[in-house]
């Protein structure tokens, strides 16, 4: 039955490099049109820069914002204009113009994911927290406030708020669930290009990290541990996929002046058939993050079949426990080396059955085409 609402999302970016929300929204938005809703986003992209091969969905990209803050008057203007087009407006993201907009000119329409903006993490950058601490009290509670309801990905992000650095008492808060539609690809094809792109991981067994080179993400927690296991294993390789940036250039110094330049394997940020093939072929995702409110590439892993390693700091870690599609430790590189020393240890008996562990996890919990909640929750809130 058709439902006819319009709902407008508002995202920062839709390039992919900057993190699994470009990939989920696109995913989501295709999803909430099978359940008869309309769906356009909005975007501080340049013009032109992001588009999507799915034409029933239109990207405006109006950007660039101005600053880490992404002021924009043309994207104030734009929204202006087209305010009364939408019945529902989803913010993707806080910190940002967008959710004082949203204040401004949307009323009592609109929605914020958080998107781990909240994540206790944050406390431990202590200039950062303190000026979020300052515009909180003067813009961002107010804004959140004011909003329908701050949307919320799984109950592990929702407990979070209550050690975070601010106080979100007053604050309507709803956990609808998070995931992607199950990708179609020839596994064929895709591994072949991987392998043409990488021809010196053919025939090892490795383990990947997709995603942002961010402290947050714990990947030096991963080379210490890889440092410590290496006396006993020299047959275990990493493929580390993702922008370059500072805390990338810091990782790879480390890994050449601790003798791990053998066993770690460097990427730029990868995507499409390339980023799956790179999946299907290794034996599975690490993210050793110090705080992650959900943790996407692990999904993506699990949707092809592939278990994860992570720690007791990322949202889903209790699902992937659960199921026993990986393993979970601390967020530390003495326990996160030996959930890698054991890993290693798995004949290929234990692999198969991780690996359909990991698959009935993914359809079970995260395969939006399934179990998405976050249509029935707007529609009933309409």
């Amino acid at each position: 039955m058709k439902n006819n609402l319009k709902i407008l999302r508002i995202i920062q970016t839709l390039d992919p490099k900057w993190g699994g929300p470009a990939h989920a929204i696109i995913d989501s938005s295709i999803m909430l049109q099978k359940k008869g809703f309309d769906v356009d986003i909005l975007t501080y992209d340049k013009k032109n820069k992001i588009n999507i091969k799915d034409k029933k969905i239109k990207i405006f990209n109006k950007g660039p914002g101005m600053g880490n803050y992404n002021f924009s008057w043309n994207l104030f203007f734009w929204l202006f204009k087209n305010k009364n087009k939408y019945d529902i407006y989803i913010i993707h993201g806080i910190w940002q113009f967008s959710t004082l907009l949203a204040r401004i000119l949307l009323k009592d329409k609109y929605y914020v994911f958080l998107h781990g903006g909240l994540d206790p993490y944050f406390q431990s950058e202590f200039i950062k927290s303190i000026k979020k601490k300052i515009y909180w009290f003067f813009f961002e509670k107010t804004n959140l406030k004011y909003s329908r309801s701050v949307i919320l990905t799984n109950e592990f992000e929702k407990k979070q708020l209550s050690k975070t650095f601010v106080s979100t008492v007053g604050i309507t808060k709803t956990n609808v669930g998070y995931g992607i539609i199950k990708p179609k690809f020839n596994k064929k094809i895709v591994k072949n290009l991987f392998y043409k792109k990488f021809p010196n991981l053919k025939n090892k067994n490795f383990l990947i990290f997709l995603g942002r080179f961010h402290k947050k993400k714990g990947c030096f927690v991963l080379f210490n541990a890889i440092k410590k296991i290496l006396k006993k294993n020299k047959e275990i390789y990493f493929l580390m996929a993702g922008s370059e940036s500072g805390y990338k250039k810091d990782l790879k110094n480390f890994s050449l002046s601790n003798g791990l330049e053998r066993n770690i394997f460097w990427s730029n940020h990868i995507k499409g058939n390339l980023k799956w093939g790179a999946i299907s072929c290794s034996k599975g995702m690490v993210l050793p993050s110090h705080g992650e409110n959900f943790g996407l590439s692990l999904v993506e892993s699990l949707s092809c079949s592939k278990p994860v390693l992570t720690t007791r700091k990322v949202g889903i870690h209790s699902k992937i426990t659960d199921y026993k599609a990986g393993l979970v430790s601390n967020d530390t590189p003495e326990d996160f080396a030996i959930i890698l020393q054991k890993f290693y240890k798995y004949n290929n008996k234990q692999l198969k059955i991780l690996s359909k562990n990991s698959s009935n996890c993914f359809d079970k919990e995260f395969n939006i085409s399934k179990k998405y909640f976050l249509a029935e929750y707007l529609r009933l809130n309409k």
